[in-house]
């Protein structure tokens, strides 16, 4: 049977952000282009039609006054004697009747056109348009002459200003652009790059924010505190590895020893025989319990952790406990305050290993005397349990760290306490995952408090 294998080929860092930028800054680049093409044509068209119109109303004048002539001869000697505006009249041979003086003073040719014409003469340009009149049975064409000489070199000169503007405006939001879109992507560059070097022994990696603005602050932040809880879980796991190969470590050794005593004079002494054999299961069975802890927060981290809830009453399962530990310790003083029938839902076999390990807790670090309250009560929408003892405490730095796997105050790290510092770890789980919580307080010397809340519905 073949099997495919699965190349995965390394990309260059840098080049597909790289490709990004480029495109979104030639986007912005092209947009910034258009749409100043389009202002600057629109600012020439408008500067044309100004420059039109004002030739055209400084001619109207006088072509208002040829329109009010009443005869030929009066509209040649209107023609002739204007000095200011270039006019010229033609019958419908192309005869030329009258002409203005300047036109005949620099040699400008007159010629017959039906709307509009243009023509150079002397380096100047002129536009020419022709108005029909028909006077005197006769059909006159009345022909202005413009000179837009002017008005040319101006448009070339706001042209070439148009366009050196132009090219000016865009090679500087090209290059500004691509400068700053290079720079914004530079940090996900940073982020490829990083997440591809991550591996268990560079956890600490983490994204320089000082250069970053915006919404780029706020990746790099959420990239930086994503990698602070990998790296802290990471630790955690170590911990929690080395913390359970330790706690192994012990017992075995112990049953490693017996199993030593026992081939040399365990088969000749049956007193070391019977301390062997005790010894061994102690420790087996102390191991069995260790595991089928580890497995309970091994399910709970793989979420395949199986609740059966159900509704049930909650004061019958207190009385249960107070019953249980009255038979299990009668050194210490026991008291129950417990409201009758509160009912909640949940698992109820494993709210009462919960609460079991609270209250084994507080029996192990209460002396001999000591006083332990168990009480249920109503609070709003919870049902709250209350374990209280007047035992030794919880120092003020232990307190945030007692819910944590393998963690156990200094005082009771002595073997005779027993424990794997795992019961409030798993307490916590159990709670958690029926919507509750927990608060603690407590004072060194004096005793601890714990509170924990169940939902009613």
């Amino acid at each position: 049977m073949k099997t495919r294998r699965k190349t995965e080929q390394k990309k260059p860092i840098g080049k597909p952000n790289s490709s990004l930028a480029s495109r979104i800054s030639a986007f912005y680049t092209k947009m910034f282009a258009q749409w100043l093409t389009i202002v600057l044509v629109s600012v020439i068209i408008v500067v044309i039609g100004f420059s039109a119109f004002s030739q055209y109303y400084a001619v109207k004048p006088s072509i208002d006054i040829l329109e009010k002539q009443t005869s030929v001869a009066e509209i040649a000697e209107v023609i002739q004697s204007n000095k200011d505006n270039f006019f010229s009249l033609i019958n419908s041979d192309g005869r030329i009747i009258a002409s203005s003086e300047r036109l005949i003073s620099e040699n400008l040719v007159v010629y017959n056109i039906d709307y509009v014409g243009a023509q150079i003469h002397n380096k100047r340009v002129y536009v020419s348009i022709a108005k029909n009149y028909f006077l005197e049975n006769q059909n006159l064409k009345l022909i202005i002459h413009f000179n837009i000489t002017m008005m040319l070199i101006e448009i070339a000169i706001i042209g070439a200003l148009a366009v050196l503007l132009f090219f000016i405006s865009v090679l500087t939001i090209y290059i500004q652009g691509n400068y700053l879109t290079r720079k914004t992507f530079r940090l996900l560059d940073e982020f490829i790059e990083k997440a591809n070097n991550i591996s268990s022994q560079n956890l600490n990696l983490r994204l320089n924010v000082s250069n970053s603005t915006d919404e780029l602050v706020e990746l790099s932040m959420t990239f930086n505190r994503m990698m602070d809880r990998i790296e802290s879980a990471y630790e955690k796991q170590k911990q929690f590895v080395s913390d359970a190969s330790h706690e192994l470590r012990t017992p075995i050794a112990v049953i490693q020893g017996y199993a030593r005593m026992l081939e040399r004079w365990g088969k000749d002494d049956k007193e070391i025989l019977y301390e062997s054999i005790e010894a061994i299961n102690k420790e087996a069975k102390n191991m069995q319990d260790l595991v089928d802890k580890l497995l309970f927060i091994a399910r709970n981290d793989k979420d395949t952790m199986v609740l059966v809830k159900d509704r049930f009453n909650m004061s019958v399962l207190m009385e249960e406990m107070v019953k249980d530990t009255l038979m299990l310790d009668t050194k210490r003083n026991i008291e129950s305050q417990i409201e009758p029938d509160i009912y909640v839902n949940g698992d109820r076999d494993r709210i009462k290993q919960a609460l079991r390990i609270f209250v084994d807790n507080a029996i192990k670090y209460t002396d001999e005397g000591g006083n332990i309250s168990l009480r249920l009560e109503k609070d709003g929408e919870n049902a709250v349990v209350s374990v209280i003892d007047n035992g030794k405490g919880i120092s003020e730095k232990d307190l945030p760290n007692i819910f944590d796997r393998f963690y156990r105050v200094e005082s009771s790290r002595e073997r005779d306490k027993g424990g794997h510092g795992l019961g409030l770890a798993i307490a916590k789980i159990i709670v958690l995952r029926h919507g509750g919580r927990i608060k603690v307080s407590s004072k060194l010397g004096a005793g601890t408090r714990f509170r924990i809340y169940f939902p009613l519905n």
